[in-house]
């Protein structure tokens, strides 16, 4: 089994996950509707969701999981940039996004099953520090 480092798994995620985004889906919510990567926006219940998204603006608690998930959506296409190859995932220096943390938020083994549904390939994930060891 072949051994990459973090960085390295991280950029060819990122590079699979591009193909299935738009300008008008995020990666969250393609990744909630199709059931891969993290699960997206399916990984939180609509309270969750609701409570995540009253950090930025006041939320109806009567809301519907449709109407909470189309306001989260709407943050997190802001943070996707296609044209500079960004996702939602691409917080910087760890900063935290509505949603979750990024990839930060990811251990080396997640990375890797990622990977494997991802790109095909069963691949050991490791910090970028042992990788060039």
């Amino acid at each position: 089994m072949k051994t990459i480092g973090r960085n390295q798994a991280i950029a060819e995620l990122r590079h699979e996950l591009l193909k299935l985004v738009d300008a008008e889906h995020s990666l969250c919510l393609v990744a909630a509707r199709r059931g891969i990567f993290c699960n997206g926006l399916m990984r939180w219940s609509k309270e969750e969701l609701q409570e995540r998204l009253g950090k930025l603006r006041p939320v109806d608690p009567g809301s519907e999981r449709d109407e909470v998930e189309a306001q989260v959506e709407h943050h997190q296409l802001g943070l996707q940039a296609l044209g500079e190859g960004r996702l939602p995932c691409d917080v910087d220096g760890g900063c935290r996004s509505l949603v979750c943390a990024g990839w930060d938020e990811f251990y080396e083994s997640e990375l890797a099953q990622f990977y494997r549904e991802m790109c095909g390939e069963e691949v050991r994930v490791v910090p970028d520090a042992l990788s060039e060891a």
